[in-house]
């Protein structure tokens, strides 16, 4: 059966961003000001959703969205990298510190970025990976490989798999999952870039009286 999907994703944060804020690649190249930066982030909702999870059950999610964003398997690879980098203590730091936060897999981004509904310039962004312990050289390495995986977002397709075996009333028609976005820039030009977590709600944004959900955000190719 179809269905229309209505979007509501974080928006920009006027007064801290680049006028030029999720617009699309412009292009640019020879940029002096390198690196990435956080344009909108926090909880996005995904409603209008064909399923119905009955109370005390588990069930699956599964809807294409036409929104462009990273796959999760993208994520992890950058999160990888990122923790490849970091000491053992600031690791623990970094998840100590986002434990109650809904960013889920995106810690490490909102963290560097500032949490939620926060905005973060180029030099914000700079300034917090170097205040984890990060080089200039780590720095450079983290932002090529987001600005290769920006190059390459497709629209997805949600799968996740709900839990409301705690609740006693079904849950249908919607998803609430943490987003990031912004641009990375490179001396290759400049790419918009967008991702979402992959645990979230269902139902409802509160997670005390709604079901968790968790999957993957996969790649529509």
């Amino acid at each position: 059966m179809s269905c229309h999907i209505e979007i509501n994703l974080p928006q920009p944060v006027v007064s801290r961003m680049s006028a030029r804020a999720l617009k699309p690649d412009d292009g640019e190249r020879g940029s002096s000001e390198q690196g990435y930066n956080c344009e909108a982030q926090g909880q996005g909702s995904f409603s209008g959703l064909d399923y119905t999870i009955p109370a005390h059950t588990k069930g699956t999610i599964k809807a294409k969205i036409q929104v462009m964003a990273m796959s999760s398997e993208d994520i992890q690879h950058m999160n990888q990298l990122i923790e490849s980098m970091l000491t053992a203590s600031k690791k623990e730091e970094i998840k100590e510190l986002t434990k109650t936060s809904a960013s889920a897999n995106l810690s490490f981004w909102s963290f560097f970025t500032g949490g939620s509904g926060a905005s973060a310039s180029y030099e914000d962004t700079k300034s917090s990976m170097h205040s984890s312990g990060l080089t200039d050289e780590q720095i450079t390495t983290i932002v090529n490989e987001l600005f290769k995986l920006a190059e390459n977002m497709s629209h997805v397709e949600l799968n996740l798999e709900c839990d409301n075996t705690a609740f006693d009333y079904d849950v249908s028609g919607s998803v609430y999952l943490y987003t990031i976005a912004g641009t990375v820039k490179t001396d290759k030009g400049t790419k918009q870039y967008r991702m979402l977590a992959d645990q979230g709600t269902a139902g409802g944004p509160n997670k005390d009286d709604s079901p968790p959900v968790k999957g993957k955000i996969i790649p529509l190719k």
